[in-house]
């Protein structure tokens, strides 16, 4: 069974059936898949601040709900050590500070999304995303699978 996590943008996506949502479901067809599709708990936060600041209707909060009961939420409390490790390793990586592994530079890249690829990581999934941030991490931690925001 393949496993994906979505990043918080393609959620938004499917919850707009844009054009990026329209390629995903042909390539990979998500919706109808016996697919393991899961979201970090961090990105139904950023969802809810999306929410509140665009004052989203009750079509598109209906979309939300009913994507996310289809959706496996994962949470990131410091109970689970596999989380915690892979957030470290990815976040001292992308600040080049490693102690093993060297970027070469110290790349921005915000909180939120060290924890969307700390997920990606332990699941052994592969993220969907449309964004950049997440270029550095790919392929020597995390498999990326990338749509172009047009």
């Amino acid at each position: 069974m393949d496993k994906y996590v979505l990043d918080t943008n393609i959620v938004l996506h499917y919850i707009r059936k844009s054009k990026i949502y329209q390629q995903i479901e042909k390539d990979i067809n998500l919706s109808a898949s016996d697919s393991s599709i899961l979201i970090s708990a961090v990105s139904v936060g950023e969802i809810e601040g999306f929410v509140i600041r665009h004052k989203w209707g009750k079509d598109k909060l209906n979309r939300i709900k009913d994507l996310l009961e289809k959706i496996l939420i994962i949470d990131i409390s410091g109970k689970d050590q596999k989380m915690m490790e892979a957030y470290s390793n990815l976040w001292n990586f992308s600040k080049n500070i490693h102690p093993t592994e060297k970027l070469g530079q110290s790349i921005g890249i915000g909180q939120n999304d060290i924890w969307i690829a700390a997920l990606t990581l332990i699941t052994d999934s592969t993220l969907i995303t449309t964004d950049s941030d997440f270029d550095h991490l790919s392929p020597k931690w995390i498999k990326l699978l990338k749509y172009e925001s047009k």
